[in-house]
């Protein structure tokens, strides 16, 4: 399964292999590693340098180390919120807009829609959608900002999540993630609301009429005029223009939160007038 090392930082090499153990399968979840004699033997290695590895490896969130008699080091269960938030972490670093973050996601929805849906939507998948449209326009009634908010994104991951591809359904939560800053502490008007709600119905007929192809080209204008608007309006132009809790990041798209629709607790509004999604 491994192999002696020849170039690099030893310790990096090690957790290179490790990580490639993993993607053929040869190691999976809560398998163990070997122990750390077994791998200074292995490897070629001190014992330091195993440490090393180890100590990367378990910072990177790929193992963890237990102790007391079952103790060692065992490959974790794969946690798509840690993934997200890493490279969330790495995106907000490039100071994106949210002209990028728009087009970004206007692209997933639209090629999904058109190409990978079609034989797996149905009418409990329609019937969810209707209900989530309903629930919106309940909460903004209610003036729950927050709750309207996550339904509006719930709408998307919805159909996302129909082409039932994680590598999708992960971009688009990281899209929507860092779109999360553009879109807080701002109240839509009743009339960009209606609007916005107006298109999501709109995408909805055309799904169960199954176009396609029509549904496809609304998403993409929807989300690309409601990115264009945002930024005409907004003060913030970029991610960094404004720091939130990371609490705060996790509400959309946060699959526990999601099936609840999200806090009670409004965040206070700016007097700006976007489109509510």
């Amino acid at each position: 399964m491994f192999k002696r090392l020849k170039h690099k930082r030893i310790y990096e090499e090690i957790a290179d292999q490790v990580m490639e153990a993993i993607a053929r399968g040869d190691l999976r979840p809560r398998d163990k590693l070997p122990s750390e004699k077994e791998l200074v033997d292995i490897f070629g290695v001190s014992r330091v340098t195993v440490r090393e590895a180890i100590r990367s490896l378990e910072h990177s969130g790929v193992i963890e180390v237990r102790q007391g008699s079952t103790g060692g080091a065992y490959i974790r269960e794969f946690d798509s919120d840690v993934a997200v938030e890493q490279i969330e972490n790495t995106l907000m670093m490039s100071n994106l807009t949210i002209q990028e973050l728009s087009e970004a996601r206007a692209a997933i929805e639209a090629i999904l829609i058109e190409r990978f849906i079609a034989d797996k939507i149905n009418e409990t998948e329609i019937a969810k959608l209707k209900d989530n449209v309903a629930l919106a326009e309940k909460y903004f009634r209610e003036e729950k900002n927050d709750r309207r908010l996550c339904e509006n994104f719930k709408f998307h991951g919805l159909i996302v999540d129909l082409a039932e591809n994680p590598v999708m359904s992960m971009t688009h939560r990281i899209v929507v993630r860092l779109s999360l800053p553009f879109f807080e502490n701002v109240q839509p008007s009743t009339a960009m609301f209606n609007e916005t709600m107006k298109q999501h119905r709109e995408i909805v007929t055309l799904l169960e009429a199954e176009d396609y192809s029509g549904a496809s080209q609304v998403c993409m204008h929807h989300i690309l005029e409601v990115g264009k608007r945002i930024a005409e309006k907004s003060k913030m132009q970029s991610v960094f223009a404004r720091s939130y809790d990371q609490s705060e990041r996790s509400l959309l798209y946060d699959k526990r939160v999601l099936s609840d629709a999200g806090s009670e607790q409004n965040e206070p509004g700016g007097d700006t007038e976007i489109p509510g999604k």
